[in-house]
């Protein structure tokens, strides 16, 4: 399984890269309803994406909206540090006096809950990047290429696919529903709903995996990115619409399996990009079976991630 990746989240840049057309009205639809309390996670990178450009009036309004949440994160992170730096002050005056394991416990949350705070509003208000903004984890949101009706288009999506139909509850009940294994396409019921019918590809740059205890970072020898094929669904269950993708995985390269772990994603060579983007009922679904099995040769070199 892919537990976390590292991702392009620059839409232009992949927009250029695929020919494919910016579905703005699907990012400003993302970070609108994040204000209005969806929950949306998306990395900062790609809310980087879309600041600084100026430009059409849809992207000042997604400009907008992304420094409306950031206002909104960054007052209530404050509200939440004068509440925790009152807590520390309150334990230690309690400690100077007497110790007590619940002053103890109040001094230690505390301390450690500022920190974090201090971290997340610097965060939130520095424009630089580090490289960690351009992860993602399951429930975290991506720049997906897709096709439909012809056309090229980047969209958002979540990474933990949510089957048209299945209420919320669906992502705790199945949490692991991320990655789909090749293998399963044709069986799994929320897999073959859309194997055929909705495809899509994430541009990674390396992946993480748990071995042993430890979180392995895997990059590709010699590759600046990788084309990962990924199936998606919308789902309108809920109180706002979902859009989201699993990534598609295959048995281990032997270096990976070497090190300790049993699943790859699938890397797609350049030359299967449009069979892949081509969807319908009327396409024998053995025809990708090329895609999977004409994989991008890549070997990964891996180290204990940071």
């Amino acid at each position: 399984m892919c537990y976390s990746a590292l991702v392009e989240q620059s839409c232009k840049k992949l927009g250029i890269r695929y020919q494919a057309r910016i579905d703005h009205d699907e990012f400003a639809r993302l970070f609108k309803e994040r204000i209005d309390g969806s929950g949306a996670k998306i990395p900062k990178a790609l809310e980087h994406s879309f600041l600084h450009h100026g430009g059409t009036a849809i992207e000042k309004k997604i400009e907008k909206y992304i420094r409306d949440w950031n206002e909104q994160e960054i007052s209530e992170s404050e509200k939440e540090l004068f509440t925790q730096t009152k807590r520390l002050k309150d334990a230690e005056r309690t400690l100077a006096a007497k110790i007590t394991k619940k002053a103890q416990n109040d001094q230690r949350i505390a301390s450690d809950k500022i920190e974090k705070l201090k971290y997340k509003m610097s965060r939130l208000k520095s424009d630089s990047l580090l490289e960690s903004d351009s992860r993602i984890y399951p429930g975290q949101y991506a720049p997906l290429l897709v096709e439909i009706k012809g056309e090229r288009l980047i969209r958002p999506f979540r990474y933990l696919l949510r089957p048209s139909g299945q209420d919320p509850e669906f992502d705790r009940k199945f949490s692991g529903c991320y990655n789909a294994r090749r293998d399963s396409l044709p069986e799994v019921f929320w897999w073959k709903s859309v194997f055929g019918k909705k495809h899509g590809v994430l541009t990674i740059k390396s992946f993480f995996e748990h071995v042993d205890k430890k979180v392995l970072r895997f990059d590709p020898r010699g590759l600046h990115e990788m084309m990962v094929p990924a199936i998606f669904d919308h789902n309108e269950e809920g109180d706002f619409p979902l859009d989201s993708f699993a990534l598609i995985t295959d048995d281990p390269n032997p270096e990976v399996a070497a090190a300790g772990h049993d699943r790859t994603p699938i890397i797609m060579k350049e030359n299967h990009l449009e069979q892949w983007l081509k969807t319908g009922a009327t396409i024998d679904l053995k025809t990708y079976n090329v895609v999977f099995n004409d994989k991008q040769p890549t070997y990964f070199e891996h180290q204990v991630a940071a």
